[in-house]
């Protein structure tokens, strides 16, 4: 009964942009702690060293493969196609489901085999670097990562699902699940069979990535018929939109591979920093970027399946706004206080100071285009609504190219923090490419609205990092930095110093996304994004 209780709550409807935005922040917030849990664990057990080089290169993949066939370009595929099938006959939607994850059982079970005995080449392809044991261990490691896909491609299908009609909560709590079974790995697996648990909490934290949303499918009115009948469905519009995206994805997959190949040579530990890092720099990008763009992604659909390009554009540039309000002054004070953030994460046990000053400098390169990179994941977005992957493809082609070449160049010289440069080198590239085709497509897209608020955004947030920077070398004089609760306090005491800086700005300046936030703070209303649904007809 209880069980049934909880299932009932997890398959409840989620109303609303603001209601989708804030489950999945909050949820991504969490996960992303659970992340920093889970790399602080790794560091303290294993270091940076030969077992989790050959672990981080492992997990990448499987990860490549199933980002190759699946994650991303599902849900820019599925979820316009299902709805716009459902609201016309339900029972052909469903059986569209039901086809749809018969295919992706097929597809992971023929590639994974596939990939399980081609694992020593692949791997030695990609990791010239590793040898002798390192290579092995990574080749055991990927062989039963290889389970993984499966389940996460199946997990994904009732992502879709959920997505589709508006249950966000178990959609949300997935990667928390996801989190939570690696972590089990760490303590439990790896301590009692060796390096191979690590391997075995991965596929652990597929299996429950899956079960969580498996009821709320369920209840949504999914019933799996095994199927392979595809005349009916309108796959061409998905295929029209999942192709090219998967190319684009296969890219980014691609990137980071050829980034972690560079970073085999570079020395021992170097795999490893290059993760911890990305890890970190995709906080922010977890907890804002990604979920807004989740969750206004339906209403840009709407506005352009309508052709009410104006409407588009007063959201797009709403959503940007609201986006930028909260990234930039975040991003400079993570880039301030990225020694006491790293320090704090990881800097114990087995991983040493020379691993936390590579893995600072690796944070500060990659801090510099993570700004783009959130600005990145709501124009990608327009660009589906548009039903436009092939241009998002050709662009991020350029910027892969851009990317490998920086690292090939600076990596002998800067050592594993060029690879981050080189990556945010490739971030401005794309966003600033894309963004210029947009609102060249789109007349209707103002530019010039951005200006004044960005310009703001950006006085404040510098006033904001000076204050912060010199908040923590005032404080650096009382407190004994070497303990874990004096950095906690350092860190965020100067961290409340520079928000405020940042808000007094803001103040002075009357700006329309300051006065929302402060209106909210007023009524207690604990919001983590503004509500689209409300405030687009606001320029």
């Amino acid at each position: 009964m209880a069980l049934d209780r909880f299932n009932g709550f997890l398959s409840q409807k989620t109303k609303g942009v603001l209601a989708a935005a804030s489950i999945l922040a909050l949820a991504g917030l969490l996960s992303r702690l659970l992340g920093f849990g889970r790399n602080a664990l790794l560091a303290y057990y294993f270091g940076a060293g030969d077992i989790l080089d050959a672990y981080f290169l492992a997990f990448r993949l499987p990860d490549f493969f199933f980002n190759l066939l699946f994650f991303g370009a599902f849900s820019a595929g599925f979820v316009p196609v299902f709805i716009k099938i459902k609201n016309e006959n339900a029972e052909r939607a469903w059986k569209l489901a039901s086809d749809i994850l018969s295919v992706t059982l097929l597809i992971f079970a023929v590639f994974g085999a596939l990939f399980f005995m081609a694992a020593p080449w692949i791997l030695k392809l990609i990791a010239p670097g590793f040898e002798g044991e390192k290579l092995n261990l990574a080749i055991k490691l990927s062989r039963v990562m290889f389970l993984q896909p499966m389940f996460l491609g199946v997990s994904v299908v009732f992502s879709g699902i959920l997505q589709s009609t508006h249950r966000f909560l178990a959609y949300a709590l997935a990667p928390i699940f996801y989190n939570i079974g690696i972590i089990i790995g760490i303590l439990f697996f790896a301590q009692k069979f060796g390096p191979i648990g690590l391997a075995w909490g991965v596929v652990l934290g597929a299996i429950m990535h899956m079960l969580v949303q498996y009821p709320a499918a369920k209840h949504s009115g999914f019933n799996y018929k095994p199927s392979f009948s595809f005349k009916e469905n309108s796959l061409k519009d998905m295929f029209h939109i999942i192709i090219p995206r998967s190319l684009s994805l296969i890219l980014a997959q691609l990137n980071l591979v050829v980034l972690a190949g560079v970073a085999s040579f570079l020395g021992s530990g170097r795999v490893s920093i290059f993760n911890f890092a990305n890890d970190l720099n995709g906080l922010i990008l977890g907890v804002v970027a990604v979920p807004l763009g989740v969750a206004v992604f339906p209403i840009f659909s709407s506005e352009i399946s309508k052709k009410r390009f104006e409407e588009f554009s007063l959201i797009f540039i709403r959503t940007l706004r609201q986006l930028l309000f909260i990234m930039i002054p975040s991003v400079v004070l993570f880039f301030v206080l990225r020694a006491q953030i790293v320090r704090l994460t990881l800097g114990y046990g087995q991983f040493d100071w020379l691993d936390t000053v590579l893995t600072i400098n690796t944070l500060g390169l990659f801090l510099i285009g993570l700004v783009f990179q959130g600005v990145l994941a709501i124009v990608l977005r327009a660009f589906f609504a548009l039903e436009d992957a092939k241009t998002t493809f050709w662009v991020l082609l350029f910027g892969v190219l851009i990317s490998v070449a920086v690292a090939l160049f600076l990596g002998p010289i800067m050592d594993v923090p060029a690879l981050a440069l080189a990556m945010s080198i490739a971030s401005i590239f794309n966003t600033v490419v894309l963004f210029a085709i947009l609102a060249k497509k789109i007349k209707t897209i103002s530019i010039q609205a951005l200006l004044k608020p960005v310009s703001t955004f950006i006085l404040g947030s510098v006033l904001a990092g000076f204050s912060a920077h010199y908040m923590l070398y005032f404080l650096d004089r009382f407190i004994d930095t070497h303990k874990v609760l004096h950095l906690i306090i350092q860190g965020g005491l100067s961290g409340l110093v520079g928000l405020l800086a940042y808000l007094l700005v803001l103040g002075f300046s009357g700006i329309e996304e300051y006065i929302f936030f402060i209106q909210k703070i007023k009524s207690s209303r604990k919001i983590i994004l503004p509500n689209l649904d409300e405030e687009t007809h606001q320029s």
